[in-house]
């Protein structure tokens, strides 16, 4: 039969696998996710909600930059960019031009984003 004792050594087990458990999640989340996170290659340049559940992403994987669309259900490419197409140089730092351009304010990702769609509609149109 089980007496006091064994009860509480129980309860000293679970909560100390329960502290082991929460310390360790903290130094994965201080360490960055470990060496997968910081190896992978894949870098999110941008997203623009579009509703609920879905947005658009640009997402630059080795030389090239992908526009990906975004659901719930699914991730769908969209277009696929070259680096110097969307300005960003070999290093992966966007390219800056003069120091007075840099006065100006860049276009928001949504009217960039809409520039770049309606330029990829008209050269769609003309192919046809």
């Amino acid at each position: 039969m089980l007496n006091f004792w064994d009860y509480v050594q129980a309860i000293v087990i679970i909560g100390a696998v329960i502290m082991a458990a929460y310390y360790v999640t903290k130094l994965v989340a201080k360490t960055g996710g470990g060496t997968f996170r910081k190896s992978s290659g894949i870098k999110l340049i941008a997203t623009q909600s579009l509703g609920k559940d879905k947005s658009v992403a640009i997402v630059e994987i080795g030389a090239f930059a992908y526009i990906l669309g975004v659901s719930a259900q699914r991730v769908e490419m969209l277009d696929k960019l070259s680096r110097t197409e969307i300005g960003i140089p070999a290093s992966g730092k966007a390219e800056t031009g003069p120091k007075d351009e840099l006065a100006e304010a860049p276009p928001s990702f949504g009217v960039s984003f809409r520039e770049e769609l309606s330029k990829r509609f008209n050269k769609l149109n003309k192919k046809d």
